[in-house]
């Protein structure tokens, strides 16, 4: 460990905080479906969009949603890479950051030479159980920049050209503890470091329950170009473009059990096109009254400290698009580590250093011609030949074998305070086609995405104190079958939510926020339906009961309520419309529609609306319709003159013209013949890409009421790390559904969420 580095940097933050605080004292599975995923366990679409079995009984009555405990999330990919986004940056633990690195060539015990830097740190599962996680890479650059290609008025355009290979070695393991300083002396012990190489018979019998290896490559080639203009002497203007190509095969071994040891081969071809423009200024310690502490810190810290500054302290604003496109290919093998000739087969498949590396690059050139356009019949061959050659490597058959082709489209925003508030942002659309070995059906999903991330007090070195992240995603599914023809598409809606140090009526909110969605479940405009609602008041009893009995008034002479503050708290909200709820949804008549948006309405816009409803109507044109005059009459009181002027007949306009923008919205997705283009605007309409603009939560409360109950499942899933003291931490699952389909509820959803796992880049703690 770099001793003097650290202690600069501790000696850094704590005359940073300091000056901080003085300057701010205050079981549906498809009969035609089924083989889809045959071999693959709990890992499909096709309970999800096959719809109900043909024998299934009349729908019961839906039963209120009760808590269960919270299912291990350790499987969940897509839940761990908003985990680790969430706690990237932060501080919330004096141990978080401890970590030990020993630069290229140094020796370790067991382990013997290294071949590039070593790194040993902690991270933290959802459950809040650390994990252990020793890296060791290899990385060889071949890079060239062309200086001064372009001047104008002396800011020169500069081409870069790039080449890298790098690859690692990465061991997870996850300890007992839930606090990152009980792990400290583990950290330091050099003794229980733990690599995939040297590669042998008994250090893969050794590994542990949920112990994960891996090693990833990437092989990557790019040109970029960019320039910088200097609008003042303190601000600049910038703009950059670039594409890359990358091939990124990787091996992963994960310990499912005592006696199943999953292999993951992934081969990933991507190609990115990004462009970006930013406007900022770079860090000036005479700002802050420090005019000799840049020099400082160059000289007694390095570099990197004053880039934490710049991050930190610099007024920035930028914009960014990217475009990606590319192929994934995924195998599985599941080993016995106590059979002596699997385990010894996998040593030789895995034998070398970066031998792997060539044999994987091998193996996907045999996949490279293979087309997101080609048919069923040819994605079948493509998977068969590549599939053949790891099986002869490995002397098993494969357990799973399927292929991702995707393209996307992305565009972000970012913005920086200084100190204060550090904002990102982004939306995006996403298609992908799914096909697996001997499966009858390719599976076509249309996805959009919003996300944001805001942090408050932003501290150089120190990090981000306050945070709070959202991912919304909507998947249009639809599968594909041997002879063409495509399925009519279901609809899956995912949140995922989570706060860093903020108050426990936000962690409360989190849940609330998603019953504005769960009240309306099939009222088709009429009420709300409280059999669907999660008790928030049984999940935060403690706010509950403070809110029913308050100590005091607050300045404004409100009841006070005491709210507590809580490290960490963390959500995710799944909701599945069947095809058969997504085919009431478009066939829902004008009249039921607009009766739905006037349901999700409340305060002076609802009274006023509901006394003129019974005027309206839907002319040839599909708009909506109404006796102007008689409406003036009836809404004559509500109106105000002079300087507080008011006409409640905008807000009836306003009423009538989104009701009419929804309903030509879902026209012109359910005249659309072809299923899959069917599929992608509906994607667009959920997003607010539609003509109404409304998307997400708003529109989610008006099209849950127009389909049946019995064609919508829901999960909610709630974890906190309170640290108060006489304090139980909330660790509960919310399961929504109907009696007679709870048994399949669970692994249906599972199915879902499992491919998308699959084929997604493994985060930090997953495989």
């Amino acid at each position: 460990m770099n001793h003097n580095k650290t202690t600069s940097k501790v000696v850094f933050t704590a005359f940073f905080l300091s000056l901080t605080c003085a300057a701010s004292a205050p079981a549906r599975a498809a009969d035609d479906f089924g083989s889809f995923f045959e071999g693959a366990g709990q890992s499909s679409m096709a309970e999800l969009v096959g719809g109900l079995r043909a024998e299934s009984a009349k729908a019961q009555d839906p039963k209120a949603p009760e808590a269960q405990p919270s299912q291990p999330v350790a499987g969940n990919n897509e839940l761990l890479h908003f985990w680790e986004d969430l706690k990237t940056d932060v501080f919330d633990d004096v141990c978080k950051e401890a970590q030990l690195d020993l630069s290229q060539g140094a020796s370790i015990d067991n382990v013997g030479g290294i071949e590039g830097k070593f790194k040993r740190y902690l991270k933290q599962y959802p459950d809040n159980h650390i994990a252990l996680i020793d890296e060791v890479g290899v990385k060889l650059d071949a890079g060239h920049t062309i200086s001064d290609l372009l001047n104008i008025g002396g800011n020169s355009f500069n081409i870069g050209f790039s080449g890298a290979l790098e690859g690692k070695s990465v061991v997870v393991r996850k300890t007992e503890e839930t606090r990152y300083c009980k792990n400290l002396l583990t950290l330091v012990d050099l003794r229980k470091v733990k690599t995939i190489l040297p590669v042998n018979e008994k250090r893969i019998s050794e590994m542990k329950v949920n112990e994960i290896w891996k090693f990833p490559a990437v092989l990557r080639a790019g040109i970029s170009g960019g320039m910088g203009v200097a609008v003042q002497p303190w601000a600049t203007v910038s703009f950059s473009l670039g594409t890359s190509k990358e091939l990124k095969p990787s091996v992963t071994l994960y310990r499912m059990s005592e006696n199943a040891l999953r292999l993951r081969i992934r081969l990933d071809r991507i190609t990115v096109k990004s462009g970006g423009a930013s406007v900022g200024t770079s860090f000036d310690a005479g700002m802050i009254g420090l005019p000799e502490a840049e020099g400082f810190l160059m000289k007694e810290l390095n570099k990197t400290v004053v880039k934490e500054f710049n991050k930190y302290l610099a007024l920035r604003m930028g914009l960014s698009q990217s475009r990606v496109k590319g192929k994934k290919l995924l195998l599985e093998f599941i080993i016995d580590p106590k059979n002596p000739e699997q385990v010894a087969k996998l040593t030789e498949f895995l034998k070398g250093d970066l031998s792997i590396i060539k044999k994987l690059i091998q193996m996907g050139i045999r996949f490279n011609d293979y087309s997101d356009t080609d048919d069923n019949s040819n994605g079948q061959n493509a998977l068969n030949e590549v599939e053949n050659v790891a099986e002869q490597g490995l002397g098993l058959n494969s357990t799973f074998a399927g292929s991702n082709h995707f393209s996307g489209t992305s565009n972000g925003f970012n913005l920086t305070l200084p100190v204060l508030v550090q904002h990102e942002s982004s939306t995006g659309q996403r298609y992908d086609r799914y096909q697996t070995m001997n499966g009858a059906q390719v599976l076509h999903v249309h996805n959009v995405s919003k996300n944001s991330s805001n942090s408050n007090i932003n501290i150089p070195v120190v990090g981000k104190i306050f945070k709070h992240n959202t991912n919304q995603n909507f998947y249009v599914v639809n599968y594909e079958n041997r002879d063409g023809a495509m399925s009519e598409g279901a609809v899956v809606y995912q949140r995922y939510e989570g706060y860093i140090k903020h108050d426990e009526r936000d962690a409360r909110g989190m849940v609330t926020n998603m019953n504005e969605i769960l009240k309306y479940a099939g009222t088709k405009g009429n009420g709300v339906n409280s059999e669907f609602m999660v008790d928030v008041n049984t999940l935060f009893p403690r706010l509950a009961a403070e809110e029913a009995n308050p100590s005091g008034s607050d300045s404004e002479g409100n009841p006070a309520v005491d709210s507590k503050s809580y490290k960490s708290a963390l959500m995710s909200f799944s909701l599945v419309f069947t095809k058969e709820a997504v085919r009431d949804i478009l066939a829902a008549p004008a009249v039921t529609i607009m009766k739905a948006v006037l349901n999700v309405m409340e305060g002076l816009d609802r009274e006023i609306v509901s006394k003129v409803q019974h005027l309206f109507k839907m002319n040839t044109e599909g708009k909506v319709d109404y006796d102007w005059k008689a409406a003036n009459k009836l809404l004559s009181d509500y109106k105000r003159d002079g300087d507080n002027a008011f006409d409640p007949l905008s807000v009836v306009n306003s009423f009538c013209y989104n009701v009419s923008r929804i309903v030509a919205d879902l026209a012109t997705v359910r005249n659309t013949a072809d299923q899959k283009e069917r599929a992608a605007r509906l994607s667009k309409v959920l997003a607010g890409k539609g003509k109404s603009g409304l998307g997400y939560e708003g529109l989610m409360q008006v099209l849950i009421q127009l389909v049946d109950v019995k064609d919508l499942y829901a999960n909610l899933n709630v974890q906190t790390d309170k640290r108060i003291k006489g304090e139980a931490d909330i660790a509960s699952t919310y399961n929504v559904y109907n009696n007679n389909l709870q048994a399949g509820y669970n692994t249906q959803l599972n199915n879902a969420n499992a491919l998308r796992d699959r084929f997604s880049d493994p985060s930090l703690l997953s495989d």
